[in-house]
């Protein structure tokens, strides 16, 4: 493969980045002016792009952006690996904070603990193929994650738990949109101005102990939530 074709396949990628899921690329007579290749060149790149997925054409209107945002369901209870492997996409996670501290107010309600009690604080960034999508605060019952290793805060907790006898059961989520802070925005690759999908969750033993207390952040351009609905 020349490096002609791995260069302006990879400008036509970092421009996609910036944009939306079924947003139009411009004409390939504008790709050629904006980049310099020839129309061959460019037709190559956008035809190895739609191979891989990353685009769809319109016959006599387009190139488009592919919807490739992960999926999730909000009645799921998976852990953000489990999601991932399951369509076949890559997870990774990068450890930002791994601490011990007190508990607020807000930590104690939602962990029916005391104000003050320890608590185990992480800060983590996941990545999807290695692509930044979801930036988490996550606090945990110190019950819940005694002895735990840094190779299992970067996998699955709810694994870990499981594995010493602790059943997780279920959990309850509120979402909304705000405009995060820039350490957020910047970890998620987000513009200025741009929102991202909040999650807070509680999630319980089969016991009905409270044992995780998550504010989840999601940029809306690679996460899509999905609600199933019965009447």
């Amino acid at each position: 493969m020349n490096r002609k074709f791995i260069s302006v396949k990879n400008c036509i990628l970092d421009k996609i980045n910036k944009m939306s899921p079924n947003d139009k690329l411009p004409s390939e007579r504008d790709l050629i002016n904006e980049f310099g290749f020839s129309r061959p060149t460019i037709q190559k790149a956008l035809t190895e792009l739609e191979n891989d997925g990353i685009i769809y054409r319109i016959p006599r209107q387009g190139s488009f952006v592919s919807d490739r945002r992960l999926r999730k369901s909000l009645d799921s209870l998976q852990s953000f690996p489990e999601d991932l492997r399951s369509s076949g996409d890559v997870p990774s996670t990068r450890l930002i904070a791994f601490e011990i501290t007190e508990a607020s107010e807000t930590v104690a309600e939602k962990l029916e603990m005391n104000v003050g009690d320890p608590v185990y604080y992480l800060c983590r960034l996941r990545f999807k193929n290695g692509d930044p999508i979801i930036y988490d605060y996550s606090y945990y019952a110190p019950f819940a994650i005694k002895d735990v290793t840094c190779e299992v805060l970067v996998d699955s907790i709810y694994d870990f738990m499981e594995k010493h006898g602790m059943k997780v059961s279920m959990a309850h989520k509120t979402v909304d949109a705000i405009l995060p802070p820039k350490e957020i925005a910047d970890a998620l690759e987000l513009g200025n101005n741009e929102p991202v999908i909040r999650i807070a969750m509680v999630a319980y033993l089969s016991d009905g102990r409270p044992f995780e207390y998550t504010l989840s952040h999601k940029n809306p351009k690679k996460y899509l939530l999905e609600i199933k609905s019965y009447r």
